[in-house]
């Protein structure tokens, strides 16, 4: 088992082709990006020495890296300010953008697929080798994928319920699995958090780790970390 740790709102910062569309104390907030996530990837990235790590360079206004380009929170909406006052700057943001989205999930994307032993011929000729590969994969995934996000304390003036958010698909058993044991263990050595499955968010919204367990099945286990910012400010 391998395991790879992504962290796709680290950053507030902006390319020079998109920096005077956002107002720079928007920046400074959630909007921008996950505030105190980067520190935490950071440092389990130390801890875990994973096989394969990376960290959005640019704000998630700029392009969300967690969402798929036909999203329509992919781009926001900063892109229409833009483009009303200058059609082909925010042209040339939006392609950079897009490129940019392309080459960080492409380079995910290589790891993963370049870690799935591909299966033999034999196996795939013979429906009972296929079929014990079918339930190996189940019970012991080669991909283990803990993506780092954060989440504000107040939303549109409700509280958020949650210390830590552990966001999963529930119909894979691989992943819930790993959401409980991941549970446990934060429970373990912090008794007093209040740790939720699938708070604030659905694990099965659109995302990244949905586009991997669609595109890898059940050898990809993909589990979005979410800690309240409430620890970070």
């Amino acid at each position: 088992m391998k395991l790879m740790l992504t962290c796709e709102h680290a950053s507030n910062k902006l390319p020079a082709a998109f920096k005077k569309a956002v107002p720079a104390e928007v920046l400074k907030t959630h909007r921008a990006y996950d505030i105190g996530a980067l520190a935490v990837f950071r440092k389990l990235v130390k801890f875990a020495k994973p096989e394969f790590f990376c960290e959005g360079k640019f704000s998630r206004l700029f392009v969300d890296l967690n969402r798929t380009l036909t999203n329509k929170s992919a781009f926001s909406e900063y892109y229409d300010a833009l483009e009303a006052r200058d059609k082909s700057a925010a042209q040339k943001a939006k392609v950079q953008a897009t490129a940019y989205w392309q080459e960080y999930r492409a380079a995910i994307e290589k790891f993963v697929a370049s870690s799935l032993p591909a299966l033999s011929n034999v196996e795939v000729s013979s429906p009972k080798r296929t079929a014990s590969k079918t339930r190996a994969a189940r019970s012991e995934p080669e991909i283990v994928h803990l993506g780092i996000h954060s989440f504000t304390p107040v939303l549109n003036g409700k509280v958020r319920n949650a210390d830590i958010g552990i966001l999963y698909d529930p119909a894979r058993p691989q992943e819930r699995a790993y959401a409980n044991v991941i549970k446990a263990e934060i429970k373990r050595l912090y008794p007093a958090m209040k740790v939720r499955f699938n708070y604030p968010y659905k694990g099965t919204s659109d995302g990244l780790t949905t586009t991997l367990r669609k595109k890898f099945g059940p050898r990809y286990v993909g589990i979005e970390i979410e800690i309240n910012q409430k620890f970070f400010l």
